[in-house]
């Protein structure tokens, strides 16, 4: 395609593609706990069982322009639908204005990916393995077709960054579950956070590990003790970490990359400063 067209066109397509796929999501998140086939039967209303026309599932549009009611029965559509719909368009679009084309394609591929499992995780308190183990794969993969995800240049350095990457993800986080098990007395993270950071390391690298535990725990942290003043819960109500890990990992992609390199430049700049070459409070090289 041509640079020009492809520039004009490549963000109206990620969009549209955004749009769409999050309409499949939608899909996922409600079938796939249920042990459902997420492509048979095609869509159909939840609560009377009529296939829904094609006009009527048209991303965002139809959830408007039928007031968030359904065509058949009247029944109501969480506007989450919606919500999930034009997120994924706008990560899309995003995405694909940030990174280079097949780096936005991965990142797509991954950011469906936590959608989808951060929801489920919302829901019912679990991450199926198809998005952890299964995101394993699909992170090694991704790495070895595009090195640069790893910052690396050939294939086998890209996969070999990518497993490193997530056994190191999965060893720190599960040391920290052990840790808050031993505090707590009970159960302070399931083996599904585990399993899910090593997936979204395989995609982001082990630098990033350390951003989102921190950025995950803060957000996490901030949210529950809302949720405890609001509701009158107690320290013990039970919140999914997943969704604080999917969030980071996003954060990680749109700033957080940066800002993480920025602080450790600086921190070694720091460094050479007061040392210098002969540790004398010269500048080093």
């Amino acid at each position: 395609m041509n640079p020009a067209a492809l520039h004009v066109l490549g963000p109206v397509a990620a969009f549209f593609l955004g749009a769409c796929i999050g309409s499949f999501l939608n899909v996922c998140v409600y079938r796939i706990p249920l042990n459902r086939s997420v492509v048979s039967p095609g869509s159909h209303c939840a609560a009377c069982g009529a296939p829904i026309a094609w006009y009527h599932n048209i991303p965002v549009l139809s959830w408007l322009f039928l007031r968030g009611r359904a065509a058949c029965c009247g029944t109501r559509i969480d506007a989450r639908y919606a919500v999930v719909e034009l997120g994924t368009a706008l990560i899309f679009l995003a995405l694909w204005l940030r990174f280079a084309p097949l780096e936005a394609v991965l990142y797509a591929v991954m950011t469906a990916g936590l959608i989808v499992a951060c929801l489920i995780d919302l829901d019912h308190f679990i991450i199926p393995d198809r998005f952890t183990l299964g995101g394993c794969v699909a992170g090694f993969l991704a790495c070895a077709l595009d090195p640069a995800l790893m910052g690396e240049k050939t294939p086998m350095q890209g996969f070999t960054w990518s497993l490193a990457s997530a056994m190191l993800g999965a060893l720190v986080l599960l040391a920290i579950a052990w840790i808050g098990t031993m505090v707590f007395k009970k159960e302070a993270m399931g083996m599904g956070d585990v399993k899910f950071i090593a997936a979204i390391s395989s995609f982001l690298g082990g630098l990033s590990l350390f951003w989102m535990i921190a950025v995950s725990a803060t957000i996490g942290a901030i949210l529950g003790v809302a949720l405890i003043l609001v509701q009158r819960g107690s320290w013990g109500t039970r919140i999914p970490y997943g969704p604080f890990l999917g969030l980071a990992a996003i954060l990680w992609l749109f700033g957080g990359s940066a800002v993480t390199h920025a602080y450790i430049d600086n921190v070694f700049h720091v460094w050479n400063i007061s040392t210098g070459p002969a540790g004398d409070g010269s500048v080093g090289r």
